[in-house]
Formats: structure tokens, C-alpha cells, sequence
């Protein structure tokens, strides 16, 4: 049966109504005006608008930041941030307000939940997931449609980022929908867990972004035996070869002092296929590796569209 979800009661006007707040500037996350409005006529606002839904028998929240000159006429972008475990869900609003000023989109920073009273908060990566087993996967569709309802998307143009927990997030996404044009992980990995590996799976593009030094890039981080990860190298190989572009030998883009950038994927595909691996760094990144990781995606998604791979035969 599929899951439910309705909008917060308000308890001063219509029957069903939905809570903004809405802040006064795109670039300020300070909310402090409160509005009800009915489903017929609730619109989300430029700058930042805090949303509370409820879903599959939970109240979930997230904050969603409009580009202070949005046009209605338009259709923007989408940009889902997904925090890791513990962390707030304004921790992503922030780190997302470049790709809001700069590249034009819109962004959603959900709070993930709990399962049980104590643990820390975080998203449902995989099946019997330690922290969270509520349906994420769902609540992040009728998220969408909520948005399409409420503001001018790109269909076309959805993306995801996340750390850590958000980023094992990103990666069930990306194997159990076909909702995402691009994802960009940060700080995490694709989990070993049925069904293993992609295969017959969308050609979106992947941005792995991680630290040379995080276990997860290298494969041993994770809870054995419960939680065993794929090493960076081996999640990007296992998605050129659901892609059709298992033969191909990866290219090293760029060797800096910062990073190492990477391509798995054949150059003239419309999808890219890249591993981000920031040297001397573990599970961690620091302010600056963090800006310069997400001004690199921003440039990756905005390169990036659902339209551009449609009807391209994917791998059986």
C-alpha cells in the first residue's frame, strides 16, 4: 500500500494547511515570519522557507531556499542536501546557498529521523539500517511532487548531494529511483548489500567526492559485518559497467595538491562519471575542502540533465 502523506493541519484556518517560514533574505537563514496558507494557493517564497510534512506516520521538516529573484515563469533546477548522521539539517543549507546564488537553483535540506529513541538522526541507506528505517526513499518522491505543486521545477534537473549517512543515502537513491539526473556523494560510499551492484540502472552522472584517507574511500570503513562498503575506485568501475563503459580505462583529470579528479567514463558520453579524491583528508572535510567541493559540483550538475541521456538503451 503506498505510504501517506499530508500536509500539517493548521489550527486556525482550513482543514488541511501547510506551515512556511520564510525568511526575509535567499542569503539568511533567520526565519522569522510565519504563514498558513491552503493547498490550493500555497506557494513556496524567494529565500528560505521552512516546511513541515507529514509522512509515513512521522512529522518531517526540511528547509527549502528559493533564489531571491524567482520567476515563477521559469523552471529551476533542484538541489536535495542530505546532512549526516547527528547533523542538522541547516548544516546543508548552508553549504547549498552557492548553488542557489551562483547557479540558480532551488535547494531542500530535510531533517532525517530516528528510528529509536537515543540514536542519532540520519537517513535510510540500506535495508535494516542501525540508525533509520523509515521509508526515505519514498518521502524524498512525494517531496518532489510536493515542490512541483508548490514551485516552477525542472523535472529534468534533479540532483542530490549528502555526507556521510546523506551521502549512503544518495546512493540508494540513485539504485532504487529514477528521479535524479546527477548525485553527488560526499564523504561516503555505496554499501555491499543485495542488489550489489547497479545494473540495468539509469545513466545519471556521479560525483564521489571523499578523503584519501577515509575508510570508506579505501573500503574499510563501515561496521563489519553488517556494514561493508565498496572502495571508491571499485563504486565507480561498478557504474561505468552499468553504464555500458565497463572496458574503459579511468583518466586522471587533474593531480593537485588538493585532489585527484578522475573519469570513468568515455569522454564523449553525455554522462560523467568522476571520483573527487581530496588528498590527506579523512571522513572530515574541513570549511575550505568542503567550498571547494561544493563549488566544483555546482559546475557538475549544472552540466547535467535527465533529457540528455533519455532514450540511450541502458544495459541489460
Amino acid at each position: 500500500m503506498a505510504k501517506s502523506m499530508k500536509l500539517v493541519t493548521s489550527v486556525v484556518s482550513l482543514t488541511v494547511g501547510i506551515v512556511f517560514m520564510v525568511g526575509v533574505s535567499g542569503c539568511d537563514t533567520h526565519l522569522d515570519q510565519r504563514q498558513t496558507e491552503s493547498p490550493a494557493t500555497a506557494t513556496l517564497k524567494p529565500g528560505t522557507n521552512q516546511i513541515q510534512l507529514e509522512y509515513d506516520g512521522h512529522l518531517r521538516e526540511m528547509l527549502v531556499r528559493l533564489p531571491d529573484d524567482y520567476d515563477s515563469a521559469k523552471r529551476y533546477p533542484v538541489v536535495f542536501g542530505f546532512h549526516g548522521a547527528g547533523g542538522p539539517m541547516e548544516g546543508y543549507h548552508r553549504h547549498l546557498e552557492w548553488l542557489v546564488r551562483e547557479h540558480g537553483m532551488i535547494s531542500v535540506s530535510p531533517q532525517g529521523i530516528a528510528s529509536n529513541a537515543g540514536r542519532a538522526t540520519g537517513w535510510n541507506g540500506f535495508e535494516n539500517h542501525r540508525l533509520s528505517n523509515t521509508d526515505d526513499v519514498g518521502f524524498v518522491a512525494k517531496v518532489i511532487d510536493h515542490l512541483a505543486a508548490n514551485a516552477s521545477i525542472d523535472r529534468d534537473r534533479l540532483f542530490a548531494t549528502g555526507g556521510s549517512s546523506g551521502a549512503i543515502f544518495c546512493f540508494r537513491l540513485a539504485m532504487e529511483t529514477d528521479l535524479f539526473a546527477a548525485i553527488a556523494p560526499m564523504r561516503g560510499a555505496m554499501i555491499k548489500r543485495p542488489p550489489v551492484v547497479p545494473k540495468g540502472r539509469p545513466k545519471l552522472s556521479i560525483l564521489l567526492a571523499c578523503g584519501t584517507e577515509d575508510g570508506l574511500f579505501t573500503g574499510n570503513g563501515g561496521k563489519p559485518p553488517s556494514e561493508v562498503f565498496y572502495p571508491a575506485h571499485e563504486t565507480m568501475s561498478l557504474w561505468a559497467a552499468n553504464h555500458g563503459a565497463g572496458g574503459s580505462t579511468p583518466t586522471t583529470l587533474d593531480d593537485s595538491e588538493f585532489r585527484i579528479l578522475t573519469r570513468y567514463s568515455p569522454a564523449d558520453e553525455p554522462y560523467e562519471l568522476l571520483l573527487f579524491a581530496v588528498k590527506g583528508t579523512g571522513h572530515k572535510f574541513e570549511q575550505p575542502q568542503i567550498e571547494k567541493s561544493i563549488r566544483f559540483m555546482g559546475e557538475f550538475f549544472s552540466r547535467h540533465s535527465k533529457a540528455d541521456t533519455k532514450g540511450r538503451m541502458l544495459l541489460q
